[in-house]
């Protein structure tokens, strides 16, 4: 359907004239429709036809909306971010005028309250993924939930629902003020029948938390704002009636991050964990997706679960007063019987005013050429959520993870080719999302300031969570920003390299093997980790954590890579550290098995020396299995090859580095889980 200049048209002609030409002639589904998209901006039509089951079919649905967007009262926007290549709508400014004269409402303060206006629209396109994912668990709850919500063998019928997106709560815990976040809140209401004939209305609540980012603290920090909130004086009188929390985590990995997250919250300020479910989304990019029939897992005990187990009737009181409930009866259900009273007007209020322009409109075209004018920069990161590809997202999330990637490395982990990446990554530059910094490694990339506040936005966290501040920041000049560990990458800029080099040679080669994938890889803060003996609070940094899948089998080991600068001393600390933590036991928490340690080392001499120090303090460790590799040999046959010698032997064998013991440790070990 092609946007003409129709929509800009009715916006000079925006008058209460022209609104009451617009009005007269629309249906109750038009208003329907439009009170839909005052609520929720950016829907898809699929998105609609669940908001207006109960009175229209789909095809019914579209013919309206198309009609809708010919009259200038919606407008569309088709985003490059993941949609499922569908458009989104939104109310024109005509269109929320035309809905403010219907419902009686200023048009400010109707915008103010929805947070319908040009504000609002742009703080919500940074957010479109992960709106749009929720929106889908969303439609699959309300669509399936007469079938998984039964009473005494009775079919329910759902009479009433609502949700918030991107709910803040502020409230007190302990006299100090604090406010908590989740991404969305779900409200039911059931009307069940009974066996004697009546019927009864039941409430049950949910709050909905997801999020791009695989950071632990910051899932830390979201869940201990609930727990607060669970313990919080204005939960006294409820306190038994708590909302479960539901986690839509992105991958296996993330799952896991949420549940040691889970875990941690609880024990960091000693309560009970938060009840609810985690489950980890199907790969299939589809709208149509059951949620009721996931596999789920309980939050804290990772038992599975069904999700109607967490669901219990919940008194109003028991909701966040952040969240309003919808009565039956709407504002948008009321019949106009005249053509003036349809269109929300008296004869007295018609008059040719110019009204005020709310929302400016045209997002699509003004996110195709952004202007460069400080004094609209949060404009143009806010438009950037519509042009971005997902490559190009999955590009920013990379250099979050690991800043000072190469072209050559972001195009081993994404699967394409290098020439690729090199136009997407230059035309990120251009947007002030990248930075390149030149090194004895060749150009690296890290996130610009725009990429940094874009991701801030796109998971509603301050940007400071990414970023670092120099300058005087209320002095007269602009303080800059860089990204969090960048400049500690560059001075080992070296060894940032080595490890980069190896996990996407390893990535290259499991794609040429059939079976082997790399799963995920980790470097930094995200696999150190810090854990209590006794009284006692010890460390450990491996260089990397990471997983490969191999025939069936999932293979996690710790990576080591060593440049020649570490004696015998620093090795000995090095991997007392590790029997220290293998001898804790703190890894079984992870529910996985005991990682290998890899150690890759510049040259025979050293590798003997790891192998030496290896022996002596990790030989009566239990369950360790440590294997060494050269970088000689590692840059010339790759990670697969039979490169990796046993640093800690088998009883009664020799350790040595000839060829003749070296081995493809990845196929050996799968082997040795399959006996």
């Amino acid at each position: 359907m092609p946007e003409t200049t129709i929509a800009p048209r009715k916006a000079r002609r925006l008058t209460t004239q022209a609104l009451t030409e617009a009005s007269i002639s629309l249906s109750e589904l038009n208003w329907r429709l439009l009170h839909w998209l005052l609520r929720y901006p950016l829907q898809r039509v699929d998105d609609l036809v669940v908001g207006v089951a109960r009175w229209a079919s789909r095809a019914t649905v579209y013919r309206h909306m198309q009609r809708l967007e010919e009259e200038g009262l919606v407008e569309s926007v088709l985003p490059k971010t993941p949609g499922l290549g569908k458009r989104l709508y939104h109310l024109s400014n005509p269109g929320l005028h035309v809905l403010a004269q219907h419902l009686g409402i200023p048009a400010r303060d109707l915008a103010q309250r929805f947070q319908a206006d040009e504000a609002g629209l742009l703080r919500l396109l940074p957010r479109l993924p992960t709106l749009l994912l929720l929106q889908d668990a969303v439609n699959g709850l309300i669509m399936h939930a007469a079938d998984a919500i039964t009473n005494e063998g009775r079919r329910p019928r759902l009479v009433r629902w609502t949700w918030q997106r991107d709910m803040t709560h502020r409230f007190l815990s302990r006299d100090q003020p604090m406010r908590f976040f989740v991404d969305g809140t779900l409200a039911l209401c059931i009307h069940t029948p009974h066996h004697d004939g009546s019927t009864q209305d039941q409430w049950y609540g949910l709050f909905l938390l997801s999020t791009e980012l695989d950071d632990e603290r910051l899932m830390r920090q979201r869940l201990e704002r609930l727990l607060c909130w669970r313990e919080s004086p204005e939960r006294w009188s409820v306190y038994q009636h708590m909302l479960p929390v539901v986690i839509l985590a992105h991958s296996p990995r993330q799952r896991d991050h949420w549940q040691r997250a889970v875990e941690m919250a609880a024990k960091r300020i000693r309560l009970e964990p938060l009840v609810g479910a985690l489950v980890c989304l199907p790969h299939a990019k589809s709208t149509h997706v059951n949620p009721w029939l996931l596999t789920w897992r309980t939050l804290g005990t990772d038992l599975s679960c069904h999700m109607q187990a967490l669901l219990r009737p919940l008194p109003r009181t028991a909701f966040p007063s952040s969240l309003t409930l919808e009565e039956v009866q709407d504002e948008h259900e009321r019949k106009p019987h005249t053509s003036q009273e349809r269109a929300g007007l008296s004869p007295s209020t018609d008059k040719p005013v110019r009204l005020s322009r709310l929302i400016v409109g045209n997002l699509e075209r003004r996110a195709a050429s952004l202007v460069p004018d400080q004094a609209v920069e949060q404009e143009n990161i806010a438009l950037l959520g519509l042009r971005l590809t997902p490559c190009q997202w999955s590009i920013l999330h990379l250099l979050l993870n690991h800043p000072l990637l190469s072209d050559q490395e972001l195009a081993a982990f994404l699967m394409v080719q290098r020439k690729s990446v090199r136009s997407l990554v230059y035309t990120l530059h251009r947007l002030g999302c990248l930075e390149g910094s030149r090194t004895e490694a060749g150009t690296r990339w890290y996130l610009g300031e725009r990429g940094m506040r874009l991701l801030s936005l796109a998971n509603h966290l301050h940007v400071r969570n990414l970023a670092v501040f120099t300058g005087d920041e209320t002095g007269t000049e602009r303080p800059t920003m860089k990204q969090r560990g960048v400049d500690w990458l560059l001075q080992h800029i070296q060894h940032t390299a080595g490890i980069y080099s190896f996990f996407a040679t390893l990535t290259e080669a499991a794609q040429r093997e059939p079976g082997h994938a790399l799963c995920w890889w980790e470097t930094g803060a995200m696999c150190e980790r810090r854990y209590r003996v006794g009284e006692q609070w010890y460390n450990l940094r491996p260089d990397a954590l990471a997983e490969y899948h191999l025939a069936s089998r999932q293979i996690r080991f710790w990576l080591e890579w060593d440049r020649g600068t570490m004696n015998v001393r620093d090795l000995a600390i090095k991997f007392a550290s590790y029997a220290k933590y293998i001898a804790s036991r703190e890894w079984a928490r992870e529910r996985s098995t005991l990682p290998r340690l890899f150690c890759v080392a510049p040259d025979v001499a050293q590798e003997r020396r790891i192998q030496r120090v290896a022996q002596a303090g990790l030989t009566y460790t239990h369950g360790v299995e440590v294997w060494t590799a050269t970088e000689v040999l590692l840059n010339e046959h790759g990670p697969l090859a039979p490169i990796w010698s046993r640093g800690i032997p088998l009883s009664g064998q020799v350790v040595s580095s000839s060829g003749s013991l070296r081995q493809r440790v990845f196929v050996m070990l799968s082997e040795k889980e399959v006996m």
